[in-house]
C-alpha cells in the first residue's frame, strides 16, 4: 500500500470516528434517559435505533456546516448514517451480551 493510500485511509477513518462521536454526543444522553425511565434493555435498543435519529437531528441543527467536509472526503449523509448505524448495532450487541451474562 502506498503512502498516499495509507494517509487517505487514515483521514477517512478519522472522519468516520469524528462523525461517530458527534452523533453519539446527542444519542448517549437520550439513550440514558430512556434507560433510567424504561430500563437497560430499552436503553440499548434506543442507542442502536431511534437514538441515531436524535443524534442526526442534533448534528444537523448544531453542526450542519461540517457536512461540507464530509462531502469533500466523498461521504454522503446516507453513507455516514449507515456506517454509524452499523457501529452502534455492533456496540449494542456486545453490550447486550454483557448485560445478559451479568444479569
Amino acid at each position: 500500500m502506498s503512502q498516499k493510500q495509507n494517509s487517505l485511509q487514515r483521514m477517512t477513518s478519522k472522519a468516520i470516528g469524528k462523525y461517530f462521536l458527534d452523533i453519539n454526543m446527542f444519542n448517549i444522553p437520550f439513550s440514558l434517559v430512556i434507560g433510567l425511565t424504561l430500563g437497560v434493555f430499552w436503553s440499548i435498543i434506543t442507542f442502536s435505533t431511534f437514538g441515531i435519529l436524535i443524534g442526526y437531528l442534533g448534528f444537523y441543527f448544531f453542526k450542519e456546516n461540517e457536512y461540507y467536509s464530509y462531502y469533500n472526503l466523498g461521504f454522503t449523509k446516507s453513507i455516514l448514517i449507515k456506517k454509524i448505524w452499523l457501529l452502534n448495532i455492533s456496540i449494542s450487541f456486545v453490550v447486550f451480551l454483557i448485560y445478559i451474562i451479568i444479569r
